[in-house]
């Protein structure tokens, strides 16, 4: 039985009170929890299967999908590559072989709003939403050139063969299952585009087994910075990690690594901006990065 989000004394109305104060304090107390404690909706009820509830602040990600190089940090100006099968780099326990064109931080980006939008009904069913309203969540520019390429990292998200394999879970598909952006009957293009995830994506979504991270700082970061904030906010106290090891995680194609470490100490020092991280240090002599998260509360 999944319990009731909240106390009642919390989601009822109080006299006077009008419901968008209701739904303010509601969400207030969402935002308070850890997801350790949020209802996990993706139980079936005959064939209906939900992702778990996390408030709009935040995007749900699994685990297993970044903790690894699943989503790279690869350069804008250098060419996508095309893996078949490929055995992606991951932290021990985790198994993630793909195929598929190479997926990046942007390509990240769209999948969290996508599946941000898929929490709130059935998996299967069509996600709909207007290409603008995409751009803005994002804060992508409202161009011909963000229209394009919001299309083609959906299609490229489309156009992939996912195996994850887990402590106790597991998922093999697409990480979208179909995509649909022009009128059918003409063939123009469509003012709403509409998305449908596959149901058996829930099993990544224990609820031990995903992380909610901050939108909007994510949205503040340069690519390097948006892996560890991600790859960070899986870990309730992370652990020392070598600098070669994140390197081959993040998938980072720098081969100096002198170079490498200097990245990633402008990518650490942005997280430190945004008070997501309140101190890091990368040791001299063993090449170890040790960070404090500012607030640990994330699942481990």
């Amino acid at each position: 039985m999944v319990a009731d989000p909240s106390p009642r004394a919390d989601s009822d109305p109080q006299p006077g009170s009008s419901l968008a104060d209701t739904l303010s304090r509601l969400e207030h107390r969402l935002a308070q929890r850890t997801p350790q404690s949020f209802p996990t909706r993706r139980q079936a009820v005959g064939q209906v299967v939900q992702l778990p509830f996390w408030p709009e602040q935040r995007r749900g990600i699994p685990n297993d999908l970044v903790r690894g190089a699943l989503f790279t940090v690869g350069n804008v100006r250098i060419k996508r590559s095309f893996l078949k099968n490929a055995l992606i780099a991951t932290l021990s326990g985790i198994e993630i072989r793909y195929t598929g064109e190479e997926l990046r931080q942007d390509d990240q980006d769209v999948f969290l709003q996508i599946v941000h939008l898929a929490r709130l009904q059935p998996l299967g069913s069509p996600v709909t939403f207007t290409a603008h309203a995409m751009l803005q969540s994002l804060k992508w520019h409202p161009n011909v050139r963000s229209y394009t390429r919001l299309r083609d990292t959906i299609t490229r998200l489309k156009a992939t063969g996912l195996e994850v394999r887990g402590d106790h879970r597991g998922y093999s598909g697409s990480l979208i299952r179909d995509f649909s952006w022009k009128d059918d009957a003409t063939g123009a293009h469509s003012r709403v585009w509409g998305v449908r995830l596959e149901p058996e994506i829930a099993a990544l979504f224990n609820h031990v087994a995903y992380s909610q991270i901050e939108w909007e700082q994510r949205l503040a970061l340069g690519q390097l910075a948006k892996w560890l904030h991600s790859f960070y906010h899986t870990h309730r106290h992370p652990v020392a990690i070598k600098v070669d090891t994140i390197r081959r995680l993040c998938g980072s194609a720098t081969k100096d690594l002198s170079k490498f470490r200097q990245l990633l100490r402008d990518a650490l020092q942005e997280l430190r901006s945004i008070t997501f991280l309140t101190d890091y240090a990368i040791d001299p002599q063993r090449d170890l990065v040790r960070v404090v998260r500012s607030t640990p509360n994330a699942p481990a």
